[in-house]
């Protein structure tokens, strides 16, 4: 069904009561960190259009809860929008499971050689309140975008409701992830969406049939020790394809030892649809000295993906964004962001 013709059915759907929520709802939403800002003055009477701009700003009902997809959750102020040739390779999922009162299902993938993004949306009946994992009991209600004040035990115990913390994983292994990240968005305290980001250490041109795991845990103001509740853990399968990358060049150092406590190996520089993506080969060579090294910078390139640097095997930076010439230079840094070593390097092919 399209986007159009479930709106269409949402809006017929609504009854008063669900206006009168989604109101209210509104009211949190408008202020969630990250998200849409929409202002709607709401009278009695509201306009079929009305209707609509508040549906796609809540996520407030099933037709509506793409809104929080992966072009949305992956655009921010420094990296920009999503490239156009990177959301043309975004997967529509339907992979769903079923927890005590609660589901999940994978929305959206995406997956290229240094990068995996995925959406996985949940949602919970009227006894729970879902909540990111990355909040605590005492974290302060803005964690789920609510303007009140108090705390997240506070708001359960007040309720009568459970705390659903909930969050997903990917398989590190399978998709050979060197790091990765969660963002949360929360539509309403029944629904939220959870976004991961996932930096690859190395590719494959097969598909990769793998799993996103989905990890539950309820308190109640019943619970006394949140340290002993046992997890609800359950797994969505997923295929994901690598979109079409452009080698860039390969390169060597000029000095390969120019980097104390390293040797520095080829340098690989990729055109990926998210941006440029960088692996550098390198070997430690005194553990001590080594130890000094925080990131790396590519002069002319600005890389908005995860960064890892991997002492004896490989640096892998992605998302990069810019010009780095006809000889790259690569600018290693130390835990004062000061220079360590400036290397050149020339292309081999």
């Amino acid at each position: 069904m399209y986007k159009s013709e479930r709106m269409m059915k949402a809006i017929g759907d609504i009854s008063d009561d669900k206006i009168e929520k989604a109101s209210r709802a509104l009211g949190y939403h408008k202020d969630r960190r990250h998200t849409a800002r929409i202002s709607i003055r709401m009278g009695r009477l509201m306009s079929i259009a009305a209707v609509a701009v508040l549906l796609l700003a809540l996520g407030a009902v099933a037709y509506a809860a793409n809104f929080f997809g992966l072009r949305e959750l992956y655009a921010n102020p420094n990296r920009g929008d999503m490239p156009e040739e990177a959301a043309d390779l975004i997967v529509s999922e339907g992979a769903e499971v079923k927890g005590d009162g609660w589901s999940a299902n994978v929305q959206e993938t995406y997956c290229d050689e240094g990068t995996v993004l995925v959406t996985v949306h949940v949602s919970a009946d009227a006894s729970y309140i879902v909540v990111p994992t990355d909040a605590e009991l005492d974290s302060q209600l803005s964690a789920l975008g609510l303007p009140e004040e108090g705390t997240l035990r506070e708001y359960a115990r007040d309720e009568e409701k459970t705390l659903l913390f909930v969050g997903a994983n990917l398989d590190r292994e399978a998709l050979g992830l060197t790091s990765t990240g969660e963002r949360f968005e929360n539509a309403s305290p029944q629904e939220m969406t959870i976004y991961v980001e996932g930096a690859r250490g190395s590719s494959t041109d097969a598909p990769i049939d793998t799993i996103c795991t989905v990890v539950a845990v309820a308190w109640s103001s019943e619970t006394q020790d949140p340290d002993t509740l046992a997890p609800e853990r359950r797994e969505l399968p997923i295929t994901l394809v690598e979109g079409k990358s452009t080698p860039l060049g390969l390169y060597t150092p000029a000095d390969p030892c120019s980097l104390p406590g390293f040797e520095l190996g080829e340098l690989s520089l990729t055109q990926t649809p998210l941006g440029i993506e960088l692996r550098l080969k390198m070997k430690t060579l005194d553990e001590e000295t080594a130890r000094n090294l925080l990131t790396l910078r590519l002069d002319g390139v600005e890389f908005h993906g995860a960064g890892t640097i991997d002492p004896n095997g490989y640096a892998v930076f992605t998302q990069g964004q810019g010009d780095f010439g006809d000889s790259p230079i690569i600018q290693f840094l130390d835990w004062n962001k000061n220079t360590i070593a400036k290397v050149s390097f020339e292309k081999t092919e």
